[in-house]
């Protein structure tokens, strides 16, 4: 089954569910409603303001439990009766306002007070910064449009990511409808994300216990967004099973809040490449890639800790969709290497930015952040630039070792060479025979695959600072090139030089190793 009728089938289940949940929650109507637009719409207010709600017994004032709901503040099972809601700023009384509830209808109070700071300036900043990762998510798009076309399945969940984006500003957070809208568009975006990848998950198909484990976490998923984007639609529903069925609704917050989409497409990802690890050549890219899900996880369980503070959580939450949908699409189309550092160097920008407003409430702090990533990026860029090593140049160098007629042409040719772009002292060429030779030049250990260039302290002969390491297919010691500076160490281009030059210089010490063993046989 493709992943559009699997959508369809949730999607028809989640309406049928919330159908039945308004009808039978229809007269549920004991609850308390007190709207501000202050606490949603000012994301850095440092809950200077606190709204408390109290109900008069018998002409004392009893305090009453109120909880945060989207950009309101609810009180179920409220009886009928007279209420007293007070506004502190800074823990002095600022405001009070008498209601009175009927048992007819749910009370629904809009509150007047307006706090004395002003946070314009920081929600103009914060909403360019929103615009600014619009356009640069919208640039990236445009960078793989042609991956996108290919395989369009991609469409859908690029179309909700930028709804998402749009829909977390401060603006939004002090729109009742608006605010619904950016929950649901994140539960399809997840809802689709945990299904594109679970019918990618080939490595998982047939392992029978993973698979029960998946489909166990993915019914406690669907059961907490069900029950909770019910409740996020209408009140009354949230009410009705707050009144009734507490133990269930308790159940559903939990899985809501712990067990998201992210969490199991970020598991699935880790039991993925647990599964190929004996598979994989380069065992190094496999530990990172394992630590880099594991770091999503953790990302991931830390944002849920600020779902209850829109202060954090629309934005952090924003930021985690984006993180876990670049990695989803650039391993999915194969894409590594500079687009995806590049990638999540801004989006770590993004985020650092965000994080140091949200700290400091500091304009001027935030743009010297961006100012700092620009020239620290720039000065990256002039420094990688100034240590890349010329392709041509060394083609140049291959093809004149390649044009050798023996193995001694080639040591001397390569030892002039060497010496002259690197300015070293002396340069020796070893070819072996024997798979043991080099036991004589260095010392007898076990080297690893990456051990290109080996230092001073693995060499015999100390009159040589460096060896370099000629390998080809299952023998590690081809050959050896030993190095002598002139009291200098390698730099870093040096290094990347021979790092470079060594494999096709493997293949030319292979070819005369060959020709010396006929040699010996004949």
């Amino acid at each position: 089954m493709n992943i559009r009728k699997r959508m369809g089938i949730y999607i028809s289940i989640f309406i049928v569910i919330l159908s039945f949940l308004t009808y039978v929650s229809r007269d549920s109507n004991n609850f308390i409603s007190i709207v501000t637009d202050r606490e949603s719409k000012d994301i850095f207010n440092k809950k200077n303001e606190d709204i408390f709600l109290y109900k008069e017994v018998k002409g004392q004032l009893k305090k009453v439990k109120i909880f945060p709901y989207l950009n309101d503040f609810m009180n179920t099972g409220s009886e009928t009766g007279n209420y007293l809601i007070e506004v502190k700023e800074n823990n002095i009384l600022a405001q009070r306002y008498e209601i009175k509830k009927s048992e007819e209808e749910p009370l629904k109070y809009y509150l007047s007070y307006l706090p004395k700071s002003d946070s314009t300036k920081n929600n103009i900043f914060l909403n360019s910064l929103t615009v600014l990762f619009f356009l640069y998510n919208l640039r990236l798009l445009y960078t793989f449009k042609k991956e996108i076309l290919r395989k369009k399945e991609h469409i859908f969940p690029i179309v909700l990511l930028c709804l998402k984006i749009l829909l977390t500003n401060s603006e939004v957070f002090s729109n009742t409808f608006l605010s619904r809208g950016n929950l649901l568009v994140t539960s399809l975006l997840g809802l689709y994300l945990l299904l594109y990848v679970k019918n990618k998950s080939d490595k998982l198909k047939n392992d029978v216990l993973i698979n029960i484990i998946l489909w166990i976490l993915f019914l406690m998923y669907y059961i907490g967004e069900v029950i909770m984007s019910s409740a996020v639609l209408d009140r009354k529903i949230l009410n009705y099973l707050a009144n009734n069925y507490l133990s269930i609704l308790n159940m559903a917050i939990f899985f809501y809040v712990w067990i998201d989409a992210l969490i199991i497409i970020l598991l699935m990802f880790f039991l993925s490449s647990i599964k190929i690890k004996k598979k994989q050549i380069i065992k190094q890219i496999e530990k990172k890639n394992l630590a880099m899900i594991g770091s999503f996880i953790v990302l991931s369980l830390v944002v849920e800790l600020f779902i209850n503070n829109n202060k954090y959580f629309y934005y952090l939450n924003m930021f985690e969709f984006v993180y876990v949908f670049w990695y989803i699409f650039l391993t999915d189309v194969n894409t590594m290497g500079k687009i995806k550092i590049l990638t999540l160097k801004m989006f770590q920008m993004f985020l650092h930015v965000y994080l140091f407003f949200v700290i400091t409430e500091s304009v001027w702090i935030a743009l010297g952040i961006v100012f700092s990533f620009l020239i620290l990026n720039l000065y990256t860029y002039f420094i990688t630039g100034a240590l890349r090593v010329n392709k041509n140049y060394i083609e140049n160098l291959i093809n004149r070792m390649y044009l050798t007629k023996n193995s001694e042409e080639f040591k001397e040719q390569l030892s002039k060479e060497l010496k002259k772009n690197l300015e070293l002292r002396d340069v020796k060429v070893k070819i072996f025979i024997q798979r043991d030779d080099y036991k004589k030049i260095l010392l007898d250990r076990i080297y690893d695959e990456d051990e290109i260039i080996l230092e001073k302290n693995d060499i015999i002969d100390k009159k040589y600072d460096y060896a370099v390491r000629l390998k080809a297919n299952k023998n590690p010691f081809v050959g050896l090139i030993l190095l002598q500076n002139n009291d200098i160490k390698l730099v870093y281009e040096e290094k990347r030089y021979l790092e470079e030059i060594v494999e096709k210089l493997s293949l030319v010490a292979t070819r005369y190793r060959f020709e010396k063993l006929q040699e010996e046989l004949n």
